[in-house]
C-alpha cells in the first residue's frame, strides 16, 4: 500500500497557526481545538473518532490531554495501549521546563507509551520513552511552527503521521534520532574537554605549536618557557568557551538558552528575553543614529517586514521606545539573536560587537 503524502496538509495546518492573531491570548481549550487537532488531523489522524484520539486519557489520578491510539483498535476497548501522549500548555508556560518534561516522561512510562508530544500550539517537543533506564534524555526533536514552516513540516512528517506511527517507522525513527544526538553530546563534549585540557593545561605539543607560528610571524623563535607564560597571562582571552558552552552542548541545551544580558561595544544591557534582547539593540542603534533610524524600516524577512510603523504589519508587535515603529518579536530565540545582530550590521557594525550572556 503507497504511502500517504500528508506534506500539503502539514503546510496548509502550519500557515493557519502561523496567521493567527494575538496567539498568546488563547485559552488552552481553544490551543486544544483551533491549533492542536488541526495539527493532528493534518498528520492523518481522525480527530472525531473518540477510539482514535482520545481527550483526557486517564493515567493514575490525573489525566492526559490527548491519547493517540492504534487506528484498528475496537472501538470501546480499553485495554489498548496507546501509541502518543500529546499534552497542551499555554504559550506563556516554559515547554521546556524539565517539570513539566518529566510528568509526561512519567505518563509514558506508567502506561507503556513510547512517544510523547509538549506543545503550546507553535513549538512542539517530541519525545522518546527509552527502555534504556540509564538513559536520562528523552528528547530527540524540538520544532517550532513560526520559525522554519518547512522543517517544521518535514518534523511533522516524520515523526507524527498515523501511519508511520500505527507502523512503529515514528518510534524507530525517534530512537535513531536521541541516539544520534546524544553521541553528538558525547563527542561535543568530549571536543570542549579536550580543548579546555589542552589551554589550561598548556600542553607542550600547543607550545610548540605556537612556538613554531611565532616563529615564522617574528623572525626568532622564542623560548617555551616564555610562551608558556605568555599564554598563560591571557588565558582568558584564549578560552572562548564557558560553561554556557557546555550547558549548550547536552541534549537540548542550545535551545534551552535565555538571555540574561548583552553588550555592545561597552554598553551593558540587561535582557530577561529574547524580545527583550531584540528592542534594546534596537534602542542602542536608535540613540546613535538617530537621523537615520528609521532606515530600519528597509530590513525585511523573506515575505514580511521586521519593522513597521503600522503594528499590524508585524507578528508580536513591540514598539521601539516612543519611535512609532514596532519590531517583529515572533520566533524562537536564535532567529531572534539573529536579528539583532542583521540590525548591528545594518548600521555599520561587526556582529561580533554584540555578545549575548544566555543563563
Amino acid at each position: 500500500m503507497p504511502r500517504i503524502n500528508y506534506r500539503d496538509a502539514i503546510s496548509q495546518a502550519i500557515s493557519y497557526v502561523n496567521a493567527l492573531p494575538d496567539l498568546e491570548e488563547l485559552s488552552q481549550s481553544a490551543i486544544k481545538q483551533g491549533i492542536v487537532l488541526r495539527v493532528l488531523s493534518a498528520v492523518g489522524w481522525d480527530t472525531f473518532d473518540l477510539s482514535e484520539v482520545r481527550p483526557d486519557y486517564r493515567s493514575g489520578n490525573t489525566t492526559v490531554d490527548f491519547a493517540l491510539m492504534p487506528p484498528a483498535s475496537p472501538r470501546g476497548r480499553t485495554a489498548a495501549t496507546p501509541l502518543v501522549f500529546v499534552e497542551v500548555k499555554l504559550p506563556g508556560e516554559n515547554l521546556e521546563s524539565d517539570r513539566l518534561e518529566r510528568q509526561l516522561i512519567n505518563h509514558c512510562s506508567r502506561n507503556g507509551v513510547s512517544l510523547g508530544v509538549l506543545t503550546n500550539g507553535l513549538k512542539w517537543l517530541l519525545l522518546y520513552t527509552s527502555p534504556d533506564k540509564e538513559n536520562r534524555e528523552s528528547r530527540y526533536c524540538e520544532t517550532d511552527l513560526s520559525g522554519d514552516p518547512d522543517a517544521a513540516a518535514e518534523d511533522l512528517n516524520r515523526y507524527l503521521t498515523k501511519d508511520r506511527v500505527a507502523s512503529g517507522q515514528a518510534a524507530r525513527s525517534a530512537e535513531r534520532a536521541l541516539q544520534e544526538r546524544n553521541q553528538n553530546v558525547v563527542v561535543r563534549q568530549a571536543i570542549l574537554d579536550g580543548w579546555r585540557q589542552v589551554v589550561r593545561g598548556l600542553d607542550e605539543g600547543l607550545v610548540e605549536l605556537v612556538a613554531t607560528a611565532s616563529e615564522h610571524r617574528a623572525g626568532e623563535r622564542p623560548e617555551n618557557r616564555f610562551v608558556r607564560r605568555v599564554l598563560m597571562e591571557h588565558r582568558s582571552e584564549l578560552l572562548p568557551f564557558s560553561e554556557d558552552d557546555a550547558a549548550e552542548s547536552r541534549p537540548g541545551g542550545g535551545s534551552r538558552r535565555r538571555p540574561a544580558s548583552f553588550t555592545f561595544e561597552s554598553e551593558f544591557q540587561a535582557a530577561s528575553s529574547w524580545p527583550d534582547l531584540l528592542i534594546g539593540v534596537c534602542e542602542i542603534m536608535r540613540q546613535r543614529h538617530p537621523g537615520d533610524f528609521d532606515k530600519i524600516l528597509d530590513i525585511r524577512g523573506r515575505s514580511l517586514p521586521y519593522f513597521s510603523r503600522n503594528e499590524d504589519e508585524v507578528h508580536h508587535p513591540r514598539q521601539i521606545g516612543d519611535s512609532g515603529i514596532y519590531a517583529s518579536c515572533q520566533g524562537a530565540g536564535v532567529l531572534i539573536e539573529g536579528r539583532a545582530k542583521r540590525v548591528v550590521e545594518f548600521f555599520g557594525y561587526p556582529s561580533e560587537s554584540l555578545t549575548i550572556q544566555t543563563r
